[in-house]
Parts: structure tokens; sequence; C-alpha cells
């Protein structure tokens, strides 16, 4: 007889629609394994689709942990591995409950359609307990790092220019904003890129507040300072090495702002954004004709504006330098052509945001590559644009159509995507095509 816990686990997670299980008989004589039948009920019939292997009776235990070579498999409740079946460490494991095989058959009940070995209730189970534990520990982790943000906010700033006190307050509000979420919400709030786990959420957290008690008591910091000031402890400046860019362009989100304004030091690095058209600033003035770039540093200080008609914002840089190749095609279109490349930072869309204010834009294209990333950029250059602003939205198909509402677009994707990936390249077009997009 097999236990309920397993026979519950495998209803749940292992049967299909429709799917019950015949109890059948040992694999053999004195056999620790036992056969188990798997029926498609119709209106009319019983038929045998599948059969599985396993122990019968696993009894759990929060200490007994899988063969490390169980673990690489990285097996899920959903994904079937093929084995040895004749191989003792998978016998061992089949007897252990680690892992059930399974035998799926063609409509003669006979013939096998697929055959694999899947997660087994001793394995689930683990990865229960492990998964708890983790939860027990992030919730620890957040509500240390609560206690820490009240301290913090209870330190009195040094004196700081208008722009830092500007992008601490931004800061604080965000944090703050967080301070009574539980670990539920935390782990799927939208002040975080969606693809980041929990694990990633709390340590980021602990580097924006890192950051954010330093920026109030210090006119200037160096990078390993974050950590080692946090953490205090051996090893604690190198904490965020591993996750150094993108924690600080998530920060820059946060403040509206480049890190150096908080008075984070010596990154030597600059953030470029790549242009061709025109754009004027207090500082500085650009014409059209060849490829400029303004750095992060440039637009924190400025406030650019355009005397452009048309915005069109590109993904990749080969499609910025070959229209701008184009010798006279921008001046005479009026356009502003403007590439993120490859990701929009908090710069690049601080900028869009100064020159959709301050010009008199009519409209803006919007092109990236046809895959997942560029669909993302995509949504996201229309959100950075598309607040409080009446004009027109295009977006260019991988058919060289346009498109004039994001909802019809997302669709549009999202059917070619279940299809193919198309770089932009790819489909450049020519000086024909641009300006039938620019004026449709």
């Amino acid at each position: 007889m097999i236990d309920q816990s397993v026979k519950n686990f495998i209803e749940i997670y292992v049967l299909k629609k429709g799917e019950e299980l015949r109890m059948n008989r040992l694999a053999e004589e004195s056999s620790p394994f036992i056969e188990v039948e798997i029926i498609k009920k119709t209106a009319r019939t019983y038929r045998k689709v599948g059969e599985l292997m396993l122990a019968p009776n696993v009894y759990p235990a929060a200490d007994k942990r899988p063969d490390p070579k169980l673990e690489k498999l990285n097996l899920t409740l959903k994904k079937r591995v093929q084995l040895n079946e004749y191989d003792r460490t998978t016998l061992q494991w089949l007897e252990q409950g680690w892992i059930i095989k399974e035998v799926r058959f063609e409509k003669d009940e006979k013939t096998i359609q697929s055959s694999g070995y899947r997660m087994g209730y001793q394995l689930f189970a683990y990865l229960k307990h492990i998964s708890n534990q983790n939860r027990v520990a992030s919730i620890d982790e957040f509500n240390l790092w609560k206690e820490r943000l009240n301290e913090i906010l209870q330190m009195v700033p040094v004196n700081q220019d208008l722009k830092r006190q500007q992008a601490l307050t931004l800061l604080e509000k965000t944090l703050v904003s967080l301070i009574h979420k539980d670990i539920e919400v935390l782990s799927i709030a939208p002040q975080f890129p969606p693809k980041w786990s929990l694990k990633k959420r709390i340590k980021f957290l602990d580097f924006a507040l890192a950051t954010f008690q330093l920026s109030k008591q210090k006119d200037n910091f160096d990078w390993k300072e974050v950590g080692a000031s946090y953490y205090k402890e051996i090893g604690g400046s190198k904490v965020f090495d591993s996750n150094k860019e993108e924690f600080i362009a998530q920060l820059e989100e946060w403040a509206e702002c480049p890190i150096v304004n908080l008075g984070l030091t010596s990154l030597g690095k600059i953030t470029p954004l790549y242009f061709s058209g025109d754009i004027k600033g207090r500082y500085s003035s650009y014409s059209y004709g060849p490829v400029h770039s303004l750095t992060d540093l440039a637009i924190a200080e400025e406030n650019y504006q355009t005397k452009a008609t048309t915005l069109w914002l590109v993904e990749n840089r080969a499609i910025l330098t070959r229209v701008a190749s184009e010798k006279g095609f921008l001046k005479e279109m009026n356009t502003l052509m403007v590439c993120v490349d490859g990701h929009l930072r908090t710069s690049h869309r601080r900028c869009i945001q100064q020159l959709l204010a301050n010009g008199d834009l009519k409209q803006v294209l919007i092109w990236c590559d046809y895959d997942k990333d560029g669909l993302q950029i995509s949504k996201e250059l229309f959100q950075a644009c598309s607040n409080d602003f009446d004009r027109k939205y295009k977006w260019i198909t991988d058919k060289h159509n346009v498109i004039t509402e994001i909802e019809e677009f997302e669709k549009y994707m999202e059917a070619l995507l279940g299809e193919r990936s198309i770089e932009q390249e790819q489909v450049l077009g020519g000086k024909e095509d641009w300006i039938r997009w620019i004026t449709h």
C-alpha cells in the first residue's frame, strides 16, 4: 500500500487533468518498489496512459540531505531527466524516495511514448523544508533591515547641497515605503526588477541603506566603504562587488540621479547616451551631423531641449550610426534620434523627459529588437515618455509597418515571439522606409 502523503504528492504534482492512480503490485517479489498505473478516465472507458515506479513508503527527515549528484540535476516539479535504470545510484535514489520513474504510453497502452525520472516525495519534502528555512531567515533579515532604517532615519545629515538633499529625499521615500511591507509583498514589490529573487531584493536593500547612511554622514565616500561600514566584519567591503553595476543602476533609479550625486566617488565609469540631432543645454549644444554622446553627469547638471518635432528612440548603436550616416536625412525630417544602447538607465530616462518637457516634439518613434528584452525596453521607453504628454507614439514592426497603440504592439510581439526573435539590424530598411514611418 502506498503512503498517503506520497499518494497526495503524485495526485497534485504528477497526474494530469482527468487522470487517477490504480494500485498495481510490487515490481518484483521482495522488491522495495511498487508499480502504480496512471489511468485516464473518459465517458465510457478507463485507459492506461502511464506507469510509475516508486518507493511506497517515504518518511522525510529534516536533516536528510540528497546526494550532491542528485542536487546537481536541479530537478523541479515538472523537469524529467534520463538516468541509467540499472545504475546502483539510480536504484538507491528510487528506493529512498528521492526520485520517481515515470513511463507514458501511446493510445495502444503498450508502446512507450516517453520514459524518465522526476522529483520524488522525499526530494519535494526536503526542498520545501529548505524553502521554509530560507523564508524564516529572510524574515529575520528584513526585520533587521527595518530596525536599521529606523535608526538611520534619526541621524542628522551633514551640510549638503540642494541636489544631494533632493536625491536623499527621493531615496528615503522609497525606503520608507517598504518599511511596513511583509516578506510576501516584498518578493513582488514593483520597486524592484521583476526577475530579482527575494534574497537579491534584501541584499539590495542593505546596499541602498548603506549608501543612504554614508550619503547623510559624509560628503564623499569610496565603493569599499559601502559594504565595510554596513557589515563591520572581515570581507564586508566585498559583499556587494558581484552586483555592483546593477545595484548602482537600480539605486540611481530610486534616487533619480547619478550615484556620484550621493557622494560615491572613484567608480571610474561614466554612462553615455548616444544621439544624433539637435540638442541644446545651458553649457553645451549639438547640431545635426555626426553621432554625439551625453554623459550621466552632464544630464544631471543640465536641462536639455530640442527643436526637433520627432523623437526617434532606438535600442542599438548600429541603427543610430546607420541612420545618422544618411547625409541630411535627420535634419530634413526634423528628427532627433536617441540610442539607449541595450539598457534604459536613469540618466537616459531623465534626458528623454527633459527633451519632451522642454521641446515641441509632436511624436515619438520606438524601435527595438524583436525579442523579449527588446519588448521590455520598448515598454520602459514608452513609460519614460508617456507621462502627461499628449503626442503620437509609434512602434515599428519587423514587417516595416507602424503600430500606434502600445496594447496592439504588445499583442503583436507576443505572437511574433512565439515563432522567432529578430534583431533590428536584420530589418533595418532604407531611407524611403524611414520617411514613411515618420510621416505615417
